[in-house]
């Protein structure tokens, strides 16, 4: 039978020492307080009505360090006269950053990528940089294939040349939520609430959708909460 004497053998052999488990000696404990981190990855005074933010409002969440846990925390308060709530959408990436070429004629200000898939005006408020060049602009319009800045600086001839690579940090995001929730609602009240995840995705933004079509929805804050 397996008995006392043959159990404490194990922990001896396991833990070391030589005195028996007591008050005076005990097991080992963890008291390391984990690798959680929290930051605000969105933030706006305020959300118009029927719209959704944009890949340029929200940070992106980091997750290619391991088999990370993360909670989405979702905060506002909804106008007294509001008749629906908020969406909440979650979008992934593997990159964080679309790239390519501008393979076409020079242009001072639009970069053309006959590759490319972008979605209409998705990349708005970002920043594309002209690689070859040096220079970058922020984005003021797209269609699929090109890209529009007020003016490109800080480079050699702030323009696109024929064969130019660019990037555009924040971008390259699925057009199909990962998930989507609809946090609670009560009108002329605050509305917070947490999903919990288990990561695949390497990169995680979040946009926000105000659903009530008259109705502003203000103070809109998410927190992203990770850990391994």
């Amino acid at each position: 039978m397996f008995g006392w004497e043959n159990l404490r053998n194990i922990l001896r052999a396991v833990f070391g020492g030589g005195a028996d488990i007591s008050a005076a000696n005990p097991l080992p404990v963890d008291i390391s307080p984990g690798n959680k981190t929290v930051a605000t990855i969105l933030d706006e005074a305020a959300i118009a009505a029927a719209t959704t933010t944009g890949l340029v409002n929200c940070a992106a969440i980091d997750l290619r360090s391991g088999p990370d846990t993360l909670a989405l925390t979702i905060k506002g308060r909804y106008n007294a006269a509001a008749v629906a709530g908020i969406r909440v959408h979650v979008r992934t990436s593997p990159t964080n950053q679309a790239s390519g070429t501008h393979p076409g004629a020079v242009n001072p200000v639009v970069m053309t990528d006959p590759a490319a898939h972008f979605i209409v005006n998705e990349l708005v408020g970002l920043t594309i940089n002209n690689v070859t060049d040096g220079s970058s602009g922020v984005i003021t319009a797209n269609t699929e294939t090109t890209v529009t800045v007020a003016a490109l600086a800080g480079g050699v001839t702030n323009q696109w040349n024929p064969g130019d690579a660019y990037t555009i940090p924040g971008a390259d995001y699925d057009t199909a939520d990962w998930d989507v929730w609809t946090p609670a609602f009560a009108a002329g009240l605050p509305v917070r609430q947490t999903e919990h995840y288990d990561t695949d995705p390497a990169y995680i933004k979040v946009l926000v959708e105000n659903l009530d079509v008259a109705q502003t929805v203000t103070d809109v804050e998410v927190i992203a909460t990770r850990g391994a």
